[in-house]
């Protein structure tokens, strides 16, 4: 392949290569890559779509792509996804990652970010489309150390978008117990996939010791009549942690725990 093509294919993350997939996927196209370290070596990271994605909560749809069901998603682009890892241009491993969306379907993610403090005025115009698309692409890797194994080796994958605009998700990559790509889960079923809002991810991964408390739903959010909560710690078998659910007091109540359960 001729080195002019390739780097034109990088500068706008968006290509069609030959040669890459295995026979069922004959072309693919690329929309991210990444270097990442793996025991000291640089591999490349890759997602890539098995066919040509489709505008989902695009910018000529703003009236569609500016409310709560697009948010995280906008302005996006949805198909058939897989995550390919790389070791000297040579594939090791692959994941689908098109299974893991139970909301939206097929796949999606963001293409272009969306501008909260002036797309409502901007979306009057009528090139707004045009406009959009010369922001740069949205990232959608990045990686971090999520499970404290000491590689930055996972990364957050927005699946669905919850009331109103929570984004939701699961956590994607390597870790010390398993070499192989996969999706994270709980110390009870790690093999399913663990859906949690993206700040409880963050919560995981920012905590130094311990178990971290987080918030999942307040009372009073959409009509709430409870308080659920989340208490989540990593250990070596993967994500420990209990759901919480609170009565939402009145005035000078003190609040009483309805339900406990396991993650």
């Amino acid at each position: 392949m001729k080195r002019g093509f390739l780097a034109g294919c990088f500068l706008v993350s968006f290509c069609w290569i030959p040669g890459v997939a295995p026979e069922d996927h004959p072309v693919t196209a690329i929309r991210e890559e990444q270097q990442v370290v793996v025991d000291g070596v640089t591999e490349t990271w890759r997602l890539q779509w098995s066919a040509a994605p489709k505008p989902y909560c695009g910018a000529k749809e703003y009236d569609v792509a500016l409310t709560c069901p697009c948010m995280g998603f906008a302005y996006g682009e949805a198909g058939d996804l897989y995550l390919v890892r790389l070791r000297s241009g040579e594939q090791i491993d692959r994941l689908h990652l098109t299974p893991f969306f139970t909301e939206v379907e097929p796949a999606v993610v963001q293409r272009w970010p969306v501008d909260d403090k002036h797309d409502f005025k901007l979306a009057e115009r009528k090139d707004f489309a045009a406009v959009v698309s010369r922001r740069a692409i949205a990232q959608v890797m990045r990686l971090a150390d999520y499970d404290h194994d000491g590689l930055r080796s996972e990364f957050y994958l927005q699946t669905e978008s919850a009331p109103c605009g929570k984004s939701v998700g699961v956590v994607i990559g390597l870790s010390r117990s398993n070499a192989r790509l996969h999706v994270f889960g709980a110390a009870s079923s790690p093999s399913k996939p663990l859906y949690l809002q993206k700040r409880e991810w963050e919560a995981l991964r920012d905590a130094t010791s311990g178990p971290v408390n987080v918030v999942d739903w307040h009372c009073g959010d959409h009509g709430a009549y409870t308080q659920t909560e989340l208490q989540l710690q990593w250990s070596a078998k993967g994500i420990e942690g209990l759901r919480l659910e609170y009565s939402c007091p009145s005035k000078n109540e003190k609040r009483q725990l309805i339900k406990e359960e396991p993650l």
